[in-house]
């Protein structure tokens, strides 16, 4: 049985299509997580391989809803608004916003559950060269779906349908996955993800000054790495802060101010920059890509808008992705 798995991860793409060769899921908004069940016990891991299980204890009874003696499930761990849909925002208030190794203003009383949708091991058997379609259809099998898990189905053939449906609902988007695709702990194209709103996640690397009647900050001030290691201003986002958030992210931003920018070439503000040390990774939701303002800028987040804090991210995995940049 593997003790280590990395999750096959997907390549985005801006339209939904249809295609006889392709099975559609929702993308679930909430943490990547790897199951490992073993002699009645759980073992939830994250993509970038650190420890879920404490964090999630209502997940524990997950082994008995299994129908093996010792399985790796592929996973996203998600809290649910009224209306059943996966919620980034009630994920965040579940988790709380993380400062070193403490985390402040978690709320355990927002349930969460896993949503199974890929078979990686089973009793004795690595499954991780089948073919999805037969991994999928052998995970059913196996999973009683309840309060703690439940089964992520899938649409054969229709694209469109399932990513207009997810539009209609307020989803995040869909996932195309070639149905004979084997499991690669890499990110492949055999797996594609098409998302209704762009998303992606930047490392914080200063703030603005406030203005008006604004405590604390205007704008976090937002970057991406490029393929020679620099951080490289992409924009900032001032919406999406309530008081609440805005303090919270405060506390964090001040323990780490520094007086080395941390940017590698120009930084466009229109008010002055505070900079910190890059360790904070903020999911960001914006409309397109533009030019820059000045002759050698980058390319700029048009309408960036803050979601939350992702401690489950590395700020050395946000990096610039050429071909959407460039759209």
């Amino acid at each position: 049985m593997p003790t280590v798995i990395h999750p096959m991860l997907a390549t985005s793409v801006d339209e939904p299509f249809d295609g006889p060769e392709w099975l559609f899921e929702i993308k679930w908004d909430g943490y990547r997580a790897v199951a490992f069940i073993e002699n009645g016990k759980l073992r939830l891991v994250s993509r970038n391989q650190n420890e879920l299980t404490e964090r999630f204890p209502e997940l524990k009874d997950l082994p008995n809803v299994v129908k093996a003696k010792s399985a790796i499930l592929d996973g996203e761990v998600v809290a649910l608004d009224e209306e059943g849909r996966a919620s980034f925002s009630l994920m965040q208030q579940r988790t709380g916003f993380r400062s070193g190794s403490r985390r402040a203003a978690a709320k355990s009383e927002v349930p969460v559950l896993y949503y199974a949708f890929d078979l990686l091991y089973l009793d004795g058997y690595d499954w991780r060269r089948v073919p999805l379609e037969q991994r999928k259809k052998k995970l059913a099998l196996l999973l009683v779906s309840g309060d703690s898990v439940r089964y992520s189905d899938h649409y054969e053939k229709q694209g469109k349908a399932l990513f207009e449906m997810a539009r209609t609902k307020g989803l995040e988007g869909i996932l195309a996955k070639k149905c004979d695709s084997i499991y690669q702990e890499r990110r492949t194209s055999e797996w594609l993800k098409i998302k209704i709103t762009q998303r992606l996640e930047c490392v914080i690397g200063g703030y603005t000054e406030p203005e008006g009647s604004r405590e604390h900050f205007g704008s976090i001030v937002l970057g991406l790495y490029d393929s020679q290691g620099r951080l490289i201003h992409v924009g900032q986002a001032g919406s999406g802060f309530d008081q609440k958030s805005l303090d919270e992210v405060w506390k964090l931003l001040h323990k780490r101010e520094t007086k080395k920018n941390p940017f590698y070439g120009e930084v466009e503000a229109l008010r002055k920059v505070y900079w910190v040390k890059p360790e904070l990774v903020a999911e960001i939701e914006y409309a397109e890509w533009t030019g820059g303002t000045t002759a050698g800028s980058g390319p700029k987040l048009r309408a960036p808008v803050f979601l939350g804090l992702r401690d489950d991210k590395d700020p050395k995995d946000c990096q610039f992705d050429q071909k959407r940049t460039e759209n």
